[in-house]
């Protein structure tokens, strides 16, 4: 491109003289724009009306010289009118036209530049929009594609999380009775996948986001969706880029790398252009999905920050990173998990936590619809699962959803009374492909049979290892040949390495690779390594939760039925391994429901068996039940409600803390309420419907409650009056913990005329409620004696009563992590114990010092381990109160 200012310098250079010195050879602005007419006829054609703004707007020309060239029809035209004018100027106006010229120049590769940014967006979209515009289904056959907008239903989408966000503070408790010292439950609320960054209540919009939920439940699909829509310009339109990633690909990573070639593994069209998108990464999302799966999700402790997109590391302290904001400040970051591992994540780094709930009723008719792509026959099939209530609460989870419809599709119906559990709807599923592809030949169902005992030695090898992926050496080894048999269950990925393209496998969804591990268990006499030996476990690190889905289908496959499905199919060896299962069960809920652990995973087992003799081996002195801290969905109180149907024993304490109730949930729930004498119900978004509910429990003359837990639950003084109204005459209940909730006085007196109808309660615990100094006074000095001692809004030095919360503090520090530990204890110190001198606090601080003290010196992690020596040094003071 010509250049009047760099002709200048060349003439001048090429001269060899000084450029002032005499015998310089000075070529004017007006000759150089003569000599160069036609040039710039040329050139200037695409840019005259930019150059007829800006000499206009410096004065170079007149409005009438303006409007002279502005109405000449043709660009070329333009310019030469435009040429005429300025060579009637003088060398002044030439001299200003030659500057104005190189201006464009700058402005004009700036906007190549420019247009070739926003070309490469638009290539990243279609390349993206590509990849994830299909659904895999379980039996899609090979060629057959499924539009993700023919078959995405929307999913319920909850703001807050319930395992970190609703249960950062841990619960305070003594003996089996319990104080819910928490803060108040995060507002809950309906979000649509679009709105995931979305600000709210004027606070900063998250630029961290940590999506949970279940297996199957549709974590990915959502991703799916969301990368889908952005790349279709529907959604997220404040990122230019969006960058996708699985950790089940990311754990192929085997060596340090750099962020920018972990990028470019994958999407080498970015090559020229991540230099750009480095520089604005406010304007940038990354996507990483399945932390679950990351193999080194145990060890992600950041020991080191990666801050150079450059710079090489190991991939955990990438992402460690980029959680941060180390690496890529500004970069907003969408996380998904199974609940399982999130106690691996920073939660500080966390802005927003969602947690995928799955379908409602409507979206399972909804997705029936889609499925079948027939109405009639859709409405058909959903209604079939529907009288099934057991198949139906399967649905909620798409997951299921998808395989009913499928073993449906396959079966064209099946029998209802065989299936209700997830466990019986994966066999069935196997059954018809076992049956399919045993067919053509007569030796068909022992070459099938044995490809199936192959793929459950692969799951299970790989589970224990904790890797979701694996290589052709890997199928060469467990002797399992790719045919339409096994790609029933396999994925097949190419992926890009520096010498070849290699194919990368794995079973289709991770439960597939659980039950495939469990049948595995099942088929193989002695499984080595065992996983239901304790030792394995721990050796292993497969730590709480890790295994609970494999579990369930463990327990479904030992089941007499399912034994018998399976028999006709592939050898078994029925009776040892079912016995000695049942028995460990037997013992296992029986410990649980003894000292009160957490049972839900136990009671999925119990309900995957189907085997209600199991009762009688069910031998509690007394029954507790605990299934809290966990966000319930539909098929947890299925579970739930299946157990108590069993009638094993006087149901002497139910835990629904933190699991997600409503006022229809209890109402469910009614008839085994009637059982129980001591119902928490804390930390739950509670409602004046739900509270009636309960009235109702306590207004029954059948109704056996001792003790009431509605701590954290969001409830004020209406629902305060409702509760007072139902004891007025009511004749079993001793204690009621109302605590961290949102009443004051006038809510709260009424208490104090309960004493005259009701002889039977003792204590209403109303630590954390909004009183002032002088309502408590005045409840405390009440005329009647029996009053001041009901209510209870404050610690005291009973050593007695306070002694057992004191050792399950203890108990519950013990268990936490240090994250968690620092949260909760400062919670209790800063929000209840500050200033309290009771005389059971010195050796109770003595005890939680020593803990602290282990603690500090194991913590590898500089911020939490500054945290837990401020936090020691608090619990010092206390200690000499």
């Amino acid at each position: 491109m010509w250049s009047p200012g760099k002709e200048q310098e060349e003439r001048r250079g090429g001269a060899g003289l000084e450029a002032h010195g005499p015998g310089v050879e000075r070529v004017s602005s007006l000759q150089l724009l003569r000599r160069n007419r036609v040039k710039l006829v040329d050139e200037l054609g695409d840019r005259i009306d930019w150059i007829l703004d800006q000499a206009l707007q410096i004065q170079l020309i007149s409005k009438d010289d303006y409007e002279d060239v502005k109405y000449v029809p043709g660009p070329r035209k333009k310019v030469r009118v435009l040429l005429d004018i300025i060579d009637c100027r003088g060398e002044t106006v030439a001299e200003l036209f030659c500057s104005l010229f190189d201006k464009t120049k700058d402005v004009l590769e700036k906007d190549t530049a420019s247009n070739e940014y926003w070309t490469l967006v638009k290539k990243h979209k279609q390349v993206l929009s590509r990849r994830n515009e299909a659904m895999m289904y379980y039996n899609t056959r090979p060629g057959e594609k499924v539009h993700l907008s023919d078959q995405f239903i929307n999913l319920l989408l909850v703001k807050g999380h319930y395992s970190i966000e609703l249960k950062r503070h841990e619960l305070l408790t003594f003996g089996q009775q319990r104080v819910h010292l928490q803060e108040k439950s995060t507002q809950q609320m309906e979000i649509r996948p679009g709105q995931l960054f979305m600000q709210v209540n004027d606070k900063r919009a998250p630029s961290k986001i940590l999506v949970t939920g279940v297996a199957g439940i549709g974590k990915t699909v959502l991703l799916q969706k969301i990368v889908y829509d952005w790349a279709n310009n529907r959604c997220f339109d404040n990122f230019e880029f969006v960058l996708q990633f699985t950790f089940r690909d990311l754990n192929l990573i085997d060596k340090p790398m750099s962020f920018r070639n972990l990028i470019l593994k994958k999407n080498g069209h970015l090559a020229k252009s991540l230099n750009s998108i480095f520089e604005g990464p406010e304007k940038l999302l990354v996507i990483l999905d399945g932390f679950d799966e990351f193999k080194f999700y145990g060890s992600f402790d950041g020991d080191s920050y990666i801050t150079d997109p450059d710079e090489e590391g190991d991939l955990p302290d990438i992402i460690h990173s980029l959680l941060r904001g180390e690496l890529l400040c500004g970069a907003s970051v969408l996380l998904t998990s199974r609940p399982t591992a999130i106690n691996y994540i920073p939660v500080e780094t966390i802005d927003r936590f969602v947690v995928v709930t799955g379908f409602s009723e409507k979206e399972i008719k909804n997705f029936f619809l889609k499925y079948y792509q027939d109405e009639e026959l859709g409405s058909r099939m959903f209604q079939l699962v529907k009288e099934n209530h057991f198949l139906l609460t399967l649905c909620f989870i798409p997951a299921f959803c998808s395989i009913v419809c499928s073993v449906l599709k396959e079966k064209e119906g099946m029998d209802q009374k065989q299936t209700k559990t997830m466990t019986d709807i994966y066999s069935r599923y196997l059954t018809a492909l076992l049956k399919h592809h045993a067919r053509p030949r007569p030796t068909g169902g022992e070459h099938v049979a044995q490809m199936l005992r192959n793929l459950g030695r692969l799951a299970y090898s790989k589970l224990l290892q904790h890797e979701t992926l694996f290589y052709q050496h890997d199928l060469e080894a467990h002797h399992i040949e790719l045919n339409t048999f096994v790609n029933s269950f396999l994925d097949n990925t190419c992926v890009q390495e520096p010498e070849c393209v290699e194919s990368v496998f794995s079973f289709t969804h991770f439960t597939i690779q659980e039950f495939f591990a469990a049948l595995h268990y099942v088929l193989e006499p002695a499984p080595s390594p065992d996983m239901m030996d304790v030792d394995t476990v721990n050796k292993h690190k497969m730590g709480s939760g890790y295994l609970d889905i494999f579990h369930r289908f463990l327990s479904g496959l030992l089941s007499e039925r399912n034994q018998t499905l399976l028999s006709k199919h592939i050898k078994l060896d029925k009776a040892t391994k079912s016995e000695s299962y049942v028995m460990w069960l037997s013992g296992e809920i029986t410990e649980c429901c003894e000292n009160g652990s957490n049972a839900l995973n136990l009671l999925h087992c119990l309900f995957e068996h189907q085997n209600h003799s199991l009762a009688e081996r069910i031998t509690t002195k007394s029954l507790h039940v605990n299934i809290g801290d966990n966000a319930l969905c539909p098929v947890d109180f299925s579970v739930l409600k299946y157990f108590l149907d069993m009638r094993i024993g006087d149901l002497m304490e139910l835990d629904l803390t933190a699991t997600n109730i409503n006022s229809a949930i209890l109402r469910n729930l009614k008839p085994y309420l009637h059982q129980c004498e001591r119902l928490w119900c804390g930390e739950n978004k509670l409602d004046l419907e739900a509270i009636k509910v309960l009235c109702d429990l306590l207004k029954s003359p059948d109704y056996k409650l001792k003790l009431l837990g509605l701590g954290w639950t969001d409830i004020g003084n209406d629902e305060l009056r409702e509760l007072c109204n139902a004891l007025k005459d009511n004749k079993t209940l001793q204690e009621l913990w109302i605590e961290g909730n949102n009443a004051d006085y006038e809510g709260i007196s009424g208490f104090t005329a309960i004493p005259s109808t009701n002889t039977t309660l003792q204590k209403v615990v109303l630590i954390g409620h909004n009183l002032k100094e002088e309502d408590v006074v005045k409840l405390t000095q009440n005329p009647n004696p029996s009053n001041s001692s009901l209510i209870i809004t404050g610690f005291s030095d009973d050593c007695d009563q306070w002694g057992g919360w004191c050792d399950w503090i203890l108990q519950r520090c013990q268990a936490c992590d240090s994250e968690k530990l620092v949260r909760f204890l400062i919670k209790i110190f800063n929000d209840f114990l500050q200033n309290q001198t009771c005389i059971w606090m010195p050796r109770w601080c003595e005890e939680l010092l020593a803990l602290l003290q282990v603690r500090i010196r194991k913590c590898r992690t500089e911020d939490i381990k500054e945290k837990l020596e401020k936090l020691s040094e608090t619990i010092s003071l206390h200690c000499c109160k």
